[in-house]
């Protein structure tokens, strides 16, 4: 997510001389440096194919269905390009050839209904070592709609689409292979059977996520050790860690060996019901981002979960067309969040007045529904808020987690931030808290994708420990410099 200024209730939650065509450029490593990875699948399809119909699906969680050559970019390239977002860490040392492919996946509802899923892999000239983790990248909140997969890097999304930049360029540009799925439901966007991507739906996006590693493999089968590393910013880290939890029981490609995650959107997810207790505090011009996720998070669910068509059931009937047209359409910050502020003036005038009168007490008190006309709609969706935040059990809590946070972070603030990590020290998780005194929301991958790039080294790839950084999580605190507590509304569950 961009900068943005948010409220104390909610916390919110990518060229210069680029070279084109098919043929990567090669790079000499030279005798004892590790050869350019390089593709070992058929790549032939068009760009404009991998967000297309495509057509009857493989049986394979995994399987490429298309492949499409992208741009190459020399190592100057990719520093030249973080360097203009204000990249502050190491300077990459490896260029990147790049591609965009779609692959078979499953969706998160009931049926794990077959889905499909576009995304951008990068493969870099001077990998880290001769055979490399599969590191697969979660994206930060955008729209939900077509145009914001972020592997296109639309316009529409041109304040977060940045975000992405940072975080899968700095990746490759530090020698690692790199799959940044967009997730299932961007790609064909709109189509039968193809709900939108599920908006925070832990089980929606960590299938995509975990697929995207099998897909990987598939690509440079050769070139990868059996370690999977999942890396997320923002929402997308709520995707890793959603897929670290679900890691057991669908598989991964391969054994997770560490997550990084960046000011990672691990909250009670009924945040966003709890809106309703008080949505005049959320204005639709002021709050836009929470009012935004409040729309995708409930529309998105009831599209996968209810059926098609379903996704405007819990708003108001005299808005129901506008938000549909708005969920397919908009981006994040599209048009200054005009179209956005076009549904109303809160949450309370866009949302049916039945739910909000439903969910909108237990979700923010964690209350049992009352046993009245609506606790069945209640349960429903108290239910769903709960699942999007599993615990992480068994092996997935053995893994080696750091979380990376900037103290201007103003999108997850301190209140926020410190409720993720008490729910992460809750599962007992080996957990690392570095905390960037200069960074904000965005700005802390600037700072410190070089101390991501080396834990994930030296988790995978037997190198020393990054050196730790200078703030841990004792540095996190409140408005009084007292120690930050996690903002208990609502409860952190």
């Amino acid at each position: 997510m961009g900068k943005l200024r948010l409220v104390p209730l909610l916390a919110l939650t990518l060229a210069l001389g680029c070279h084109n065509g098919n043929a990567p450029a090669i790079v000499d490593a030279g005798p004892d440096l590790p050869p350019p990875v390089m593709l070992e699948a058929a790549c032939t399809d068009t760009i404009a194919s991998i967000y297309a119909d495509p057509g009857a699906l493989p049986a394979e969680k995994g399987a490429i269905i298309r492949c499409a050559p992208d741009q190459t970019f020399t190592a100057s390239e990719l520093q030249a390009k973080l360097a203009a977002d204000d990249f502050t860490a190491r300077p990459v040392t490896s260029g990147a050839h790049t591609y965009r492919i779609l692959y078979r996946t499953e969706r998160g509802d009931t049926a794990n209904t077959a889905g499909y899923s576009s995304a951008l892999v990068m493969l870099p000239d001077l990998p880290r070592a001769p055979k490399l983790p599969v590191v697969v990248a979660s994206h930060g909140s955008r729209g939900q709609a077509a145009a914001d997969a972020p592997s296109l890097f639309d316009p529409i999304d041109s304040g977060v689409n940045i975000d992405f930049e940072r975080q899968v360029y700095s990746l490759a540009g530090y020698g690692y292979a790199v799959i940044a799925p967009d997730l299932a439901g961007y790609a064909n966007y709109g189509a039968a059977n193809n709900p939108p991507s599920g908006y925070a739906f832990a089980a929606d996006v960590a299938k995509s996520t975990l697929d995207g590693a099998r897909a990987l493999r598939k690509l440079i089968p050769s070139r990868l050790e059996d370690q999977v590393v999942l890396v997320g910013h923002s929402q997308g880290g709520h995707t890793a860690l959603s897929a670290l939890a679900m890691s057991a029981s669908y598989g991964a490609g391969g054994t997770i060996a560490a997550v990084v995650v960046y000011a990672p959107l691990w909250l009670n997810e009924a945040s966003w019901g709890a809106i309703f207790i008080a949505p005049g505090l959320y204005p639709t011009m002021g709050s836009e981002a929470v009012n935004a996720v409040t729309i995708w998070y409930h529309y998105t669910h009831s599209e996968i979960l209810d059926g098609p068509g379903h996704g405007v059931d819990v708003f108001a009937a005299a808005k129901q067309a506008q938000v549909k047209a708005w969920v397919d359409s908009a981006g994040w910050d599209d048009n200054n969040w005009a179209s956005l502020r076009a549904l109303g003036a809160d949450a309370s005038e866009i949302f049916d007045p039945t739910f909000q009168q439903a969910v909108g007490s237990p979700a923010a008190n964690g209350a049992d529904c009352p046993a009245d006309a609506n606790q069945a709609l209640c349960q429903k969706w108290l239910a769903r808020y709960a699942a999007d935040r599993p615990h992480i059990t068994g092996a997935a809590a053995q893994v080696p987690i750091t979380v990376l946070w900037g103290e201007k972070d103003t999108t997850i603030p301190y209140d926020r931030i410190t409720c993720a990590i008490d729910r992460l020290k809750q599962d007992g998780v080996p957990l690392t808290v570095c905390v960037d005194p200069t960074g904000d929301h965005s700005g802390v991958i600037d700072h410190r994708a070089d101390y991501a790039a080396d834990f994930i080294a030296s988790k995978t790839l037997g190198t020393p420990a990054p050196t730790p950084c200078a703030l841990d999580e004792t540095a996190i605190k409140d408005p009084k410099g007292m120690p930050a507590t996690c903002n208990m509304l609502p409860p952190n569950n």
